[in-house]
């Protein structure tokens, strides 16, 4: 025998000797024993029966006769000098027993049992009745992004994991192997990053290895949020394995403790110790308890030293959860117990790449809009509920607005936070998340710090009352918040998904301008964008009179002294169509974005005095009359005028300064001025207007501006081009339609940078249009 082979054999010996020690513990420190001076795999004493052990890697029918030979004698002997205690035989294949060695035993079968290692380990623990029942029960918080638990079946797109070590970028099957090598690995991300997604995939994987490669580990995943409470490991395993209805949990628990089980435990940002109410500064002391379960579960993980130095490595363990859960690194590392070589990987957003994979996995193809979030979770929400069904859609009942979209991933999202059962649904969760984005925003970043402290007053102002054990684990792990500078506060680390939750606080407001506290908005100190005020629109015209709301909302947001606030009615009037009744001035705010557009409504009781434009949008055909006034504004760039005598003095005093009019006759008379056909030519121009502005979209009627008739006569052709190439898309609102751009913003640069070195069908099909 080689001695690859005679390690192999030894290895496989000592799993055998590991499983009976288990079986029969009061043997536990039995082993090898020379009788009559001949070995034996093992000898096992109990206070019934005495088990003789012979354990082989050959398949050989004369190494069978050996072996089981060499047993019967000594059984033999030994049920004659036992007395009443029982004696039996044991062969043991690391294979499936061939026909050839079955008939060998059956020769004895009074005096031997002969069993495969899957069988004997079977003795110890029926791993595949325990896999069986464990697909059958939820992965962590994987669900059918349209709600559907039982339906949970989403491919799996492989993500990029970052070691934050190493900088490297690691695989799944990289993690399988770290955990056959006998690693912790902890797994952090944000919510929506697919942590669990990831622990599925890696159950899998192992399961695969386990059934079809013979491995003798076996992976248990552990939903740590099932273990409220519980500080046990022994206890811990048994609860899980009763909650998947597994007939014998102590043989589960057994065989962990023998080596054979890979443990992945999700969720460790779901638990909570008792009593874990109380001040924020004793927080860190409550986490640290709340880790009580899930740092004994790794301290006594099987490892070399508990299985011997001569064993194969010890199974691995990988635990994940949020990383903002814990104020720094070396806070996760005491509460969880980890050991200095344990792998710390948080997941990548999905590239441009991987959402298309995702989006094709569900039927999708084609359009995929630039203010699709990268997250998975996210992304499949979208899928999955049919919202982007109808991208590129032309009928009037599309509905793929951003404003939509981000509308219905705040409910979803908020939902499957409240699957924590605290008592509040997903609508109060969601309303906590936009609470706590205006107390945000008395910093001038909007996005925070935000004290422990504040956010509990945030939980408080929207409940009516203080977080109880439940309700803290929910606001240590609320989405899109992060840790700031590794202290205790938090911060929001999304500016699209805090606009959003800014918009719907702001639409709270408006239906109920009286509720809120003085000291809560007189703090403001920066405004909402055009997301936000989108939400706040959609939330706010379904309701009755919503003229009359606006603008007593106005009314008391100037009487509140905040003039930020005063800045977001006006802008959301302004949005919905609505008329300003009373006149009304806005003054030292910076405002992102305001679109008069083509304005029919009668704003004109409103005065912007001393205030920064990011950017402002007037048409043309806007009637003047309506328009709000500027006093001492400066606006970085002003779109739909082409110079400062363009502008209706009446509106814009001399101290106004205008930075840049973005559409000069200059600019698209350059373009057009190409030595390129005139489709060529207003498909670049197209594409550079609905591109400039990332995600936000272009009114079709802008599209058109600058251009001659011929021209114009194109466009409606150029943009059927970009639609059915799936670089733009059109959805309606209030009227008017609005142009999408795409997320391959690459493409449309290369096209406008090198028009004549581009092959892209879009030129190629734009160049053959005729006016």
């Amino acid at each position: 025998m080689s001695n690859d082979n005679r390690g192999a054999g030894h290895i496989f010996e000592n799993d055998v000797r590991r499983i009976a020690r288990q079986l029969w513990p009061h043997a536990e420190f039995s082993g090898a024993a020379i009788v009559d001076g001949r070995e034996f795999d093992g000898i096992f004493d109990t206070e019934d029966c005495r088990h003789i052990i012979e354990a082989t890697t050959s398949r050989r029918k004369e190494k069978a006769q050996q072996d089981i030979g060499k047993l019967v004698k000594l059984v033999r002997k030994n049920q004659r000098s036992c007395g009443t205690r029982a004696v039996r035989g044991w062969f043991i294949t690391r294979d499936e027993p061939t026909a050839d060695q079955r008939q060998v035993a059956k020769l004895h079968r009074e005096s031997v049992n002969i069993l495969s290692f899957a069988q004997f380990q079977a003795r110890l623990v029926d791993s595949h009745t325990y896999l069986q029942l464990r697909d059958e029960y939820a992965f962590g918080s994987v669900r059918h992004p349209g709600g559907d638990v039982r339906s949970a079946d989403v491919k799996y797109v492989p993500l990029d994991l970052v070691d934050l070590n190493s900088k490297e970028v690691v695989s799944c099957t990289r993690i399988v192997e770290y955990l056959s090598a006998g690693r912790v690995v902890v797994l952090l991300g944000d919510y929506g990053a697919g942590k669990s997604m990831t622990l599925r995939e890696v159950y899998r994987d192992l399961k695969r290895r386990h059934l079809r490669d013979r491995v003798s580990t076996f992976p248990v995943f552990i939903n740590l949020r099932d273990h409220y409470g519980q500080s046990d490991p022994a206890e811990i395993i048994d609860r899980h394995a009763k909650s998947i209805g597994f007939a014998h949990p102590s043989h589960l628990v057994r065989a962990w403790r023998a080596g054979y089980v890979q443990l992945l435990l999700d969720g460790f940002d779901e638990i909570t110790a008792l009593r874990i109410q109380g001040p924020w500064r004793k927080l860190r002391e409550n986490r640290y308890r709340a880790m009580e379960g899930v740092r004994k579960l790794i301290r006594e993980h099987p490892k070399v030293d508990s299985l011997g130095a001569e064993a194969p490595p010890p199974p691995g363990l990988l635990v994940a959860g949020r990383g903002h859960f814990f104020d720094n690194p070396a806070e996760r590392r005491q509460a969880l117990s980890l050991p200095s070589s344990a792998a710390e990987l948080v997941p990548n957003e999905f590239t441009e790449q991987q959402i298309r994979e995702y989006l094709e996995t569900a039927g999708l193809r084609g359009f995929v809009p630039q203010w699709l979030p990268s997250r998975p979770l996210l992304v499949g929400y979208l899928a999955t509920t049919h919202a982007l069904n109808n991208l590129g859609g032309s009928s009037e009942d599309d509905d793929v607005d951003p404003a939509a979209g981000w509308d219905l991933l705040l409910d979803r999202v908020a939902a499957r936070e409240a699957e924590i059962e605290a008592g509040i649904d997903g609508a109060t969760v969601r309303r906590i998340l936009e609470r706590l984005a205006t107390k945000a925003r008395d910093t001038q970043s909007g996005l925070g710090p935000l004290t422990p402290e504040t956010v509990v007053e945030g939980f408080r102002e929207v409940c009516g009352y203080a977080p109880g054990d439940l309700g803290m684990v929910i606001l240590q792990r609320l989405p899109g918040l992060g840790v700031y500078h590794a202290e205790e506060a938090r911060i929001f680390v999304d500016e699209a998904f805090v606009d959003a939750c800014r918009g719907g606080d702001l639409a709270t407001f408006v239906e109920q301008p009286f509720d809120f506290d003085t000291a809560l908005v007189s703090r403001i100190e920066s405004g909402i964008g055009s997301l936000g005020i989108a939400i706040a629109s959609r939330r706010t015209e379904n309701r009755a009179h919503a003229e009359g709301k606006l603008n007593t909302a106005m009314e008391q947001a100037r009487q509140y002294n905040c003039p930020y606030l005063v800045a977001d009615v006006a802008r959301l009037i302004i949005a919905m169509g609505c008329r300003v009744r009373k006149e009304t001035v806005v003054s030292g705010v910076l405002v992102e974005e305001l679109e008069l557009g083509s304005l029919t409504n009668d704003v004109s009781g409103l005065q912007f005095s001393d205030c920064w434009f990011l950017r402002v949008e007037l048409d043309s055909n806007a009637d003047v009359a309506k328009i709000p006034a500027f006093r001492q504004c400066y606006i970085e760039s002003l779109e739909g005028r082409v110079s400062r005598r363009d502008l209706p003095h009446d509106k814009f005093d001399e101290e106004c300064i205008v930075e840049e009019f973005v559409e000069t006759a200059e600019t698209t008379t350059g373009v057009l001025m190409l030595d390129l056909p005139l489709g060529t030519r207003v498909c670049l121009t197209v594409l550079k207007k609905i591109f400039e502005r990332r995600g936000s979209g272009r009114k079709e009627n802008g599209l058109y501006r600058g251009l001659d008739q011929r021209a114009r006569s194109l466009v409606p052709d150029v943009l059927q081009v970009l639609k059915s190439e799936g670089l733009a898309a059109p959805y309606r609102r209030r009227g008017e339609t609005i142009w999408l751009p795409g997320r391959d913003r690459r493409r449309a640069s290369r096209m406008i940078a090198a028009p004549n070195a581009e092959k892209d069908p879009v030129l190629v099909r734009c160049a053959t249009l005729s006016g």
